[in-house]
């Protein structure tokens, strides 16, 4: 049984034991104590536990700086219990059946809506079309690729949304086309808001819902705090009216839409503290997008992708657009996070913020994912005071088909951990979830082996990115924790920081796959157990 912490009131500093206590301070060994403050402070940090002390027992072996995501989408992980998964289907015909199976155990569904198709697992790796989900079912059809980067319509839906083989391909998205010149049912990027304006739109009540099932996940996963990308003012406001009924079990960032025009007066309205929305919820910008994804071929690339020349990719918004909504955001005290992948895309977004900010690098603005930078510009990201936003599971699943996108020349760039890490750049780990899933365990196996969760391929994917398990675990808590600017406060365990841990039921480091063959057990925040496993007593 977890005996509870510090008592309401209480005026004595409580010391915390039971597992090891990693501190993330270089140099420092791991502890057998920490010594926490009624509000939550670290008083002091001991070597042994101080004879006399009053003690609070920890389930657990192994407690780490509480660890963030510093990229994920809280009500896109909710409502995915709620829509179809199409995460692992192998061909079109798998993904017409999952469809059906989908349709009959969700009777009261109004539309099928959902995402994780990966064409490249498809043995000829070509684009669902709509033809191959026709009779599926009679109610309209909506599923996002795995990256959320294209999407594949029915019929049905499309001909509601009056797309004709004469329309035009809308700025910053693309409209596949059959030899006939008409829609094949795929719509990338800005392309997909022809289609997403159509469907049913969730309620205050399903944002509210959504939200709570993504916060308990990434509690469970082992979490303490999240970076919340790309959230509307009205799921905002859905937040913070759940947060208040009954508090989260997280610290969450948020990162406004910045397709939202709204976004931009909000933060105009609300400034400083006014955007810590609680105790547990803070408002730190926007979330922008510089381009596409790699796995559709819509990151925007310096030269042809290798494997289909001519193609480029695109970038979503024009380079003149970027640098003015880069200045504005700039401009109202706010931090940029600004989706770029392909390497073209990552030189725009720098050269947007090296022009707004000047010598302020005060705001420490963010590149989202980087997953393929040209080796000139990594050393800029230290130079900008750039924070390098990135996924270790992206490296992971894209691994089958990146060197084929890229080629071989290009690949020293492509999700280059170690290479960022050493440049001295700020580097914060996510899981872009639900893309990949919000477990952290993933993100530092991936991290430390390059490998998936069957250790393929043996050695690691340029096994020369991995990170140790120290850079790995800093990456996951001292780097979000810079990347917010709360490095004074959290992302260690050291004096006068909050008492944050992600404890684990063992110890996994120096263990080739170890991560994986742990567990988290209890998440604290603030000296409070924020969740904890079941077990019988």
């Amino acid at each position: 049984m977890i005996l509870s912490l510090a008592a309401t009131g209480c005026t004595a500093t409580t010391v915390y034991v039971g597992p090891r206590f990693v501190t993330g301070v270089p140099g420092q060994p791991d502890a057998a104590a920490v010594e926490v403050a009624p509000d939550g402070r670290i008083v002091a940090v001991h070597q042994r536990v101080p004879d006399g002390a009053a003690t609070v027992q920890l389930r657990g072996k192994l407690a780490v700086p509480g660890l963030h995501d510093a990229h994920l989408h809280l009500m896109g992980i909710g409502r995915r219990s709620e829509q179809i998964d199409l995460r692992g289907v192998k061909s079109p015909a798998e993904l017409r059946q999952r469809i059906v199976d989908f349709d009959k155990a969700h009777p009261a569904a109004t539309a099928i809506v959902g995402r994780g198709w990966d064409q490249s697992l498809f043995a000829d790796r070509r684009y669902p079309t709509w033809r191959d989900i026709e009779g599926a079912t009679a109610k309209p059809v909506w599923v996002r690729r795995v990256d959320g980067h294209a999407g594949l319509a029915s019929s049905s839906l499309m001909k509601k949304a009056g797309i004709t083989a004469a329309m035009a391909d809308p700025a910053g998205g693309r409209i596949l086309r059959g030899d006939d010149g008409a829609a094949t049912g795929i719509f990338t990027d800005r392309a997909m808001e022809l289609i997403g304006k159509h469907l049913p739109q969730p309620s205050t009540a399903d944002r509210m819902r959504w939200v709570r099932l993504g916060a308990d996940a990434s509690s469970r996963g082992g979490l303490v705090a999240v970076h919340d990308m790309a959230v509307d003012l009205a799921t905002l406001a859905a937040m913070e009216v759940e947060d208040a009924a009954r508090p989260l079990p997280l610290r969450i960032y948020v990162y406004l839409d910045g397709d939202d025009e709204q976004a931009y007066q909000w933060l105009a309205n609300n400034t400083g503290a006014a955007r810590v929305r609680s105790p547990r919820i803070e408002v730190r910008g926007i979330k922008l997008f510089a381009d596409g994804a790699m796995g559709s071929r819509g990151a925007a690339l310096l030269a042809d992708y290798s494997d289909r020349p001519g193609q480029r990719g695109q970038l979503l918004l024009p380079v003149e657009r970027l640098k003015a909504l880069t200045r504005k955001v700039h401009g109202l005290g706010a931090q940029l996070a600004i989706h770029a992948i392909g390497d073209r895309g990552n030189r725009v977004t720098l050269d947007a913020i090296a022009a707004a900010q000047g010598d302020d690098r005060s705001r420490r603005h963010r590149l989202e994912h980087a997953q393929l930078l040209h080796l000139d510009d990594l050393p800029r990201l230290q130079k900008l005071g750039v924070v390098a936003s990135m996924q270790p599971t992206h490296a992971t699943s894209d691994m089958r088909w990146a060197k084929a996108r890229v080629g071989a020349s290009r690949l020293p760039g492509a999700y280059a951990w170690q290479r960022v890490h050493k440049s001295g750049a700020i580097l914060a780990f996510g899981s872009d979830a639900p893309v990949e899933s919000e477990r952290v365990l993933l993100g530092l196996h991936a991290a430390t082996t390059r490998t998936d969760e069957k250790g393929q391929p043996i050695g690691g994917w340029l096994p020369d990115q991995k990170l140790d398990d120290s850079a790995a675990l800093a990456a996951f808590s001292l780097g979000p924790a810079r990347a917010i600017g709360r490095e004074e406060e959290l992302g260690a365990l050291a004096p006068g920081r909050r008492f944050d841990v992600s404890v684990f039921d063992g110890d996994p480091r120096g263990q080739v796959g170890g991560w994986l063959k742990v567990r988290p057990v209890v998440t604290v925040i603030d000296g409070k157990v924020a969740w904890q496993a079941q077990r019988p007593d």
